[in-house]
């Protein structure tokens, strides 16, 4: 019985203790899992071995690059942008309710993040005068730059390589009447331009139209000027490409009225870094002037000349090379030229026949096919000093050689002319409708000088003919024959 009894309580004992066993386990249990449960996992974050913070994941990471990218992008727009991300390092950790600061380690790794820029850097001779932000831009400006040169009617195509180098030419427009058709053989550039891959701070590289405008206007420099007689302030101003208001305050102290002849003033000017050398196929039609032929011929008196063909302006196609620099002609060199249209010459006769005008004292009628309507002496209670007559013929020719002394309107004579014959004797014509000589013209006998009219004190048309020898009138129908 006490047997009996003993295994019992051992069989107690021993199963209290297993069940001690089964409660302690069950604890020990439950206590891991409340730790696993507050475990964190996280990264440390290193910039070239020095902590930054802790954040919870590397997206975290990922999304500062971006939002950093994004936001320089937005502040260089003309930069190819690279965040410098090297020397960032992360090591993976867990701990038990681990503190993760993420917004302070983001904030102090975002303003150790730099940009970065990569560009390609222009080079002229040796010497760097920008970056722009890629290749495709380097030679759209440098493109740029020899366009400015080239006539707007051959704008060229531009091969790949833009240094030193010709092009496909374009086309050139065909011109208005009287322009000059411009061809581009060659646009290229007489400094040694180079191109170069680099990386630089974004704040340093230049838009297209920035890189173009001091390729073609350079950097400003101050230079001296030693003024000049007739010189003023504006046109100094004019041809330095300055305002007035500049060079006053590159000069203080200057006036408009004090400026000397000889004085030194400062201007600040600027050189083109770039020279655009351009090779011209002009094409320019051009009048041709026609010759002038000088035909003699005893028809008309020594001295007169006489236009029997007025000639006719041709046209030529004259064809040149021009070379230029920047624009500006440094030389012309003709190559050929086509006729369009021949021009035709001008015919001028020059008079060989050599004349007397000197008076004979033997007068001719002054009119062809004449009939006598009033004589010489007393009509009318009053003298008739001349006589009068009509002709179905109404040119006046000169009664003598002499010399034209009067030709206009003579009161009561209407329109008048009186000839000196040189030998002491004039003749006068008068009534006429138009006079055809000058006062001073020679004439000789039988020369056309007037028509005949009804002016001054008439009575139809008629011509009124005196002839005077010393100064007495005489009676015209002794002396014409």
């Amino acid at each position: 019985m006490k047997g009996s009894n003993k295994i019992q309580r051992l069989r107690i004992g021993m199963a209290a203790a297993a069940g001690g066993l089964l409660v302690a386990g069950t604890l020990l249990w439950a206590g891991h899992q409340y730790v696993e449960a507050n475990t964190v996992p996280y990264y440390r974050v290193y910039k070239d071995g020095r902590e930054v913070g802790t954040v919870r994941s590397k997206e975290s990471l990922q999304k500062l690059y971006d939002s950093t990218q994004a936001e320089y992008e937005r502040k260089y727009p003309a930069a190819e942008i690279k965040l410098d991300t090297q020397g960032i390092t992360t090591v993976y950790e867990q701990a038990y309710k681990a503190d993760i600061e993420q917004d302070t380690a983001i904030a102090k790794l975002g303003t150790l993040l730099k940009p970065t820029a990569v560009g390609v850097e222009l080079k002229v001779d040796g010497k760097t005068v920008g970056i722009v932000k890629d290749q495709a831009t380097a030679d759209k400006v440098l493109n740029q730059v020899k366009s400015k040169y080239i006539p707007e009617a051959a704008v060229p195509v531009f091969a790949s390589k833009v240094q030193r180098t010709s092009y496909t030419p374009g086309e050139a427009k065909k011109p208005a009447a009287g322009q000059a058709a411009a061809h581009i053989e060659s646009a290229v550039f007489v400094e040694k331009v180079a191109k170069r891959t680099v990386e630089t701070d974004p704040a340093k590289v230049m838009t297209p139209e920035e890189a173009v405008n001091k390729l073609v206007r350079g950097e400003k420099e101050t230079v001296t000027y030693k003024v000049q007689p007739g010189d003023t302030i504006s046109s100094i101003a004019k041809a330095a490409g300055i305002s007035q208001k500049e060079l006053r305050s590159m000069n203080p102290g200057v006036k408009e009225t004090a400026i000397q002849i000889g004085a030194d003033l400062n201007l600040s000017v600027s050189e083109p870094i770039l020279t655009v050398k351009t090779v011209e196929s002009i094409s320019k039609e051009a009048a041709s002037k026609p010759d002038v032929q000088i035909r003699k011929t005893n028809q008309l008196r020594k001295g007169v000349t006489k236009v029997v063909a007025p000639g006719v302006e041709g046209k030529k196609l004259m064809s040149f090379r021009v070379i230029k620099e920047n624009g500006q002609v440094v030389q012309k060199l003709f190559l050929s030229q086509k006729v369009i249209s021949a021009s035709q010459p001008k015919v001028i006769l020059q008079g060989t026949k050599v004349v007397s005008t000197a008076g004979s004292g033997r007068f001719a009628w002054p009119v062809s096919a004449h009939s006598i309507t009033s004589r010489f002496g007393e009509r009318w209670n009053k003298l008739h000093k001349g006589i009068d007559m009509i002709s179905s013929n109404s040119s006046i020719m000169a009664a003598d050689g002499g010399t034209v002394s009067f030709a206009g309107v003579k009161t009561g004579y209407g329109n008048c002319i009186i000839i000196r014959h040189g030998n002491g004797y004039e003749t006068l014509y008068g009534h006429l409708s138009r006079i055809d000589v000058k006062r001073g013209d020679k004439v000789e006998k039988g020369e056309h000088i007037g028509v005949m009219g009804d002016t001054g004190h008439s009575f139809g048309i008629h011509l009124h003919f005196e002839i005077h020898r010393n100064g007495e009138l005489q009676n015209p129908i002794k002396y014409l024959s």
